[in-house]
C-alpha cells in the first residue's frame, strides 16, 4: 500500500507567502473602496458648493440653457398664493416683474409664513402648464430646499439682493395685478 501523497506538499514557506500575498489584496481593495468612497464624498461637496442661484426673472429668461439641472432661485414669496396640502407647499415667487409658480416638497421654514419674505430655492424646472398672477407659464419650479432671509446683516452685505421690506412701487411697472397680503 503506498501512502505517499498524490499531489505534492506545500513547503511551509509557500503557505506564509500566500497568506500574506491574499491580505495585500484585502487591504488593497479596502484602500481602493475607501479612496473611491472619499472621491463621491468631495464630488457631492464640490458639486453643492458650485450650485449657483438666479434671481426669477434671469432663471425664467435662462430657462433653455438651465435645462433641468439643479440650480437655486431667488425671490419673494407672494402671500396670497402660499397653499398647503399633502406635504406639498405651492406657491408663487416674484423679482423683476416676473412670477414662477412653486411646489416645495419639504416643510418650510417657520419664518416662510411672513409676507412679501425673500426665500432661495433649490431645485430644477419641471415642464408643466401652470396659471400664475401673470399669466399661463409652461413650467413650475420644484423644490425640496428653501433658505428664509431672516437677518439685517445679509442686507446690508448684499444690498444688490432682494431687501425684506417690499419696495414701494415694487408692481409699478409690472403688466399684471398682484393680490394684497392679507396681513
Amino acid at each position: 500500500m503506498d501512502l505517499s501523497p498524490r499531489h505534492e506538499v506545500e513547503k511551509p514557506g509557500e503557505l506564509r507567502q500566500k497568506v500574506h500575498r491574499n491580505r495585500r489584496r484585502a487591504v488593497l481593495a479596502a484602500t481602493v473602496v475607501l479612496i473611491a468612497a472619499a472621491a463621491f464624498v468631495t464630488a457631492q461637496g464640490l458639486r453643492n458648493a458650485t450650485l449657483f442661484f438666479r434671481n426669477v426673472d434671469e432663471a425664467v429668461e435662462q430657462r433653455p440653457e438651465l435645462g433641468d439641472r439643479r440650480f437655486r432661485l431667488q425671490g419673494r414669496v407672494v402671500p396670497a398664493s402660499v397653499d398647503s396640502e399633502s406635504g406639498v407647499t405651492t406657491f408663487q415667487i416674484v423679482h423683476g416683474c416676473v412670477v414662477a409658480s412653486v411646489r416645495h416638497t419639504a416643510d418650510p421654514p417657520a419664518l416662510f409664513a411672513s409676507p412679501w419674505i425673500p426665500v432661495v430655492l433649490e431645485g430644477e424646472w419641471v415642464l408643466s402648464k401652470v396659471q400664475t398672477f401673470a399669466g399661463i407659464d409652461t413650467h413650475y419650479f420644484l423644490s425640496d430646499r428653501m433658505l428664509v432671509k431672516h437677518t439685517n446683516e445679509y442686507a446690508s452685505v448684499n444690498e444688490q439682493r432682494v431687501s425684506e421690506k417690499l419696495p414701494q412701487g415694487f408692481f409699478n411697472d409690472c403688466p399684471f395685478e398682484v393680490p394684497a397680503a392679507d396681513s
